[in-house]
């Protein structure tokens, strides 16, 4: 789900989204007839739910666009209405980010857009990043707001910025992925060690500030680090 919302969609979720006290059944269908594309998220347990093939069938009848999401589900395994859409696999990151654009194909990032202060709103480690045309370079500090512990340089493309990462006053280096949320205020995404690219970690930014601090200036983001 929050690759989802980072990619600027609305979602709707029932165990989040539906009060204690509705019913859901109403609720459901009501979500269903408004909404643009129902997701189903097809697992080993979830492909036999009859409630996963009555959201499907109040797909169909709405004509809405109706995505199977496979988790270690093969598309023969589907039932009908389901097998006659088109699935996608999201097992992986790049199947998830295929997924992404082709539900939420939005404009460019802006001019400028990625530049300013970020947070991450569970750790607090801090990232500044200055983005000129499809160029972005940044620094992070993992705590006091006031350091460079490490670098960012990557590229931007639509609204996806993959970017390499190296900390300085270490051997530690590697990439990453994250997507900006349409409303500019919200990067989600992974990164990973070099050399270990199965192991990734998740990454959330949220907008802070458009300023850049003092003790950061215009030559520190033009340096080769």
């Amino acid at each position: 789900m929050s690759h989802l919302e980072g990619a600027g969609l609305r979602c709707f979720i029932a165990e989040k989204d539906i009060s204690a006290g509705d019913l859901w059944e109403p609720r459901i269908r009501d979500v269903i007839r408004e909404a643009k594309s129902v997701l189903l998220l097809i697992t080993p347990r979830s492909k036999n739910s009859l409630w996963v093939a009555a959201e499907a069938g109040a797909a169909w009848a709405y004509e809405k666009n109706l995505v199977a999401c496979l988790m270690f589900v093969e598309p023969h395994e589907l039932i009908e209405p389901i097998r006659k859409h088109q699935a996608r696999r999201v097992e992986t990151q790049g199947e998830i980010d295929l997924l992404l654009r082709e539900l939420a194909p939005s404009q460019p990032a802006k001019l400028d857009e990625l530049t300013g202060q970020w947070v991450d709103p569970v750790d607090g480690d801090t990232a500044y990043f200055r983005q000129v045309g499809t160029r972005v370079t940044g620094f992070y500090d993992y705590g006091s707001g006031t350091r460079k512990v490490g670098v960012y340089r990557g590229t931007i493309k639509g609204r996806v910025l993959t970017y390499r990462w190296r900390w300085l006053e270490r051997s530690l280096s590697g990439q990453g992925q994250m997507t900006l949320s349409k409303d500019g205020q919200k990067l989600v995404g992974e990164w990973w060690h070099a050399g270990t690219p199965e192991k990734t970690e998740a990454v959330r930014y949220n907008r802070m500030l458009k300023q850049m601090p003092d003790w950061l200036n215009e030559e520190d983001f033009k340096k080769d680090l």
